[in-house]
């Protein structure tokens, strides 16, 4: 007999970043539901995983009879963040989109299986009434928690994505940390042995080989954008260890929402602009060959394995859109690895 296996309701579930997060940690656990009410996310995580029990409804029609009967032991999610985000009202639990996580918090008490918990969301929600609520409606049911605010950053991955966590078990309390604290570094123990090494945190291993120059036309930002935005464009090297925050409206503004990359890496960028700001011809900039990161490549920095894809008729915009609603796989494991080992 083989060694009975941890099983994970995933909540929100998206594009599947957090399946593929309790993959990558090995820790013996596997996903045996998964929910979400976004159909265009569902089509991309049925793609991926034509195994799971993947169902597009409301969460809110989750009843605590229901979810007893599928004896979860851990419970993975990824709540909206809109309602906590910058460009969002910050309507917190007034938002209608919190309902369907105070409905959670109203069946977490009548679950009779569920020992760990890890929630995703977005920088913010750590000084929400939303997070208030949601550890008052812990504590009262015994879990211990910890709480943490992280970037891949941290695990020498060339990507900024600052995002709140936290993971919660019954019985036993944490060896690190107090529930008071709010952890901005991996507890020593969760280092992730599936890294790429140090010395590979440049961009260039993320990055995709070979580019057809119909494929590559594809994604080089418009000329208009160029003229328009060209101050705000946060433009990378192949060869540098950052990059900003990818978010679901990539390419459909030019601020704020994700860097650009210099795909031709013989130019001199600096004199190229110089070059520009002397005379406005745009000309001067094409030989850099400045254009968007692939969703192929945004979803490499985000952790997700090669064998991910995108169905073929998702489109280029909606591709984008899930990966910025989406999560860094490294970052939850690692988490889930500190939480269930």
């Amino acid at each position: 007999m083989g060694e009975t296996k941890l099983r994970i309701l995933e909540l929100y579930s998206g594009i599947g970043g957090m399946h593929y997060a309790a993959e990558l940690a090995n820790v013996g656990a596997e996903v045996v539901f998964s929910v979400d009410i976004n159909t265009s996310a569902n089509e991309v995580y049925r793609h991926n995983f034509k195994q799971t029990n993947q169902q597009s409804r409301n969460i809110e029609s989750l009843s605590a009879n229901e979810i007893n009967k599928l004896k979860p032991n851990v419970i993975m999610m990824s709540p909206p963040c809109q309602p906590f985000t910058r460009v969002g009202l910050k309507l917190d639990v007034e938002d209608s989109r919190c309902s369907s996580f105070l409905h959670l918090l109203e069946v977490l008490p009548h679950l009779e299986t569920v020992s760990f918990v890890l929630m995703e969301n977005v920088v913010g929600f750590e000084t929400s009434e939303m997070r208030n609520a949601f550890t008052k409606a812990l504590k009262s049911c015994g879990f211990y928690f910890r709480e943490f605010l992280l970037s891949p950053v941290s695990l020498q991955i060339p990507n900024s994505r600052n995002r709140y966590y936290l993971i919660a078990k019954k019985f036993t309390n944490f060896t690190f940390g107090t529930e008071t604290d709010i952890m901005t570094a991996f507890p020593s123990n969760s280092c992730d042995v599936n890294m790429p090494s140090v010395e590979q945190s440049t961009l260039e291993p993320y990055l995709e080989k070979s580019f057809a120059d119909e494929e590559l036309a594809r994604y080089l930002l418009p000329a208009k954008t160029l003229v328009k935005y060209w101050r705000i464009l946060d433009v990378r090297q192949r060869s540098d260890i950052s990059s900003c925050c990818f978010t679901k409206a990539y390419t459909h503004y030019a601020e704020g929402t994700g860097s650009v990359l210099q795909h031709d890496s013989s130019e001199s960028f600096r004199e190229k602009f110089a070059e520009f700001e002397k005379d406005g011809n745009v000309a001067h900039l094409k030989p850099l060959q400045l254009r968007y990161f692939t969703p192929r490549e945004i979803a490499n920095l985000m952790g997700f394995p090669a064998q991910f894809s995108f169905p073929e008729n998702t489109s280029l915009r909606t591709r984008y859109r899930l990966l910025g609603n989406s999560l860094n796989v490294h970052v939850v494991s690692s988490l889930l690895k500190t939480l269930l080992e």
